[in-house]
């Protein structure tokens, strides 16, 4: 949950993906794919970006060196903005729900031994 002065402005959440969607980023599938909500009133103020930050540190604290994936429509110019500024790289376009969705990956930086 994403709280502003003790209200609840919006969700952020690291789960599996579906084994049955593949993204072919992990052989085995099941990786883990970043998914975010905010009431449009919490829009265009970097609350998103703060959380996922935080949640992708934590995340790569946790579990060294996996991937993580985030889906968004190529329309969704915010969405396509925030995964870039959070490091996402594209790894494949595809059409689902009637338009075009777009789909990235993020790798943890691990510091050499």
């Amino acid at each position: 949950m994403i709280e502003l002065d003790g209200a609840m402005i919006g969700t952020i959440e690291l789960n599996r993906r579906d084994p049955e969607r593949r993204s072919r980023v992990r052989p085995d599938a099941g990786e883990a794919e970043l998914g975010y909500l905010l009431l449009p009133e919490a829009w265009g103020r970097g609350y998103a970006a703060e959380a996922c930050a935080a949640a992708l540190g934590w995340f790569a604290d946790a579990r060294p060196g996996e991937p993580v994936v985030l889906c968004t429509q190529t329309a969704n110019d915010r969405s396509m903005r925030l995964a870039a500024k959070l490091g996402f790289t594209e790894v494949q376009r595809y059409e689902e729900w009637g338009a075009e969705q777009w789909m990235g990956v993020w790798s943890p930086v691990t510091p050499p031994a």
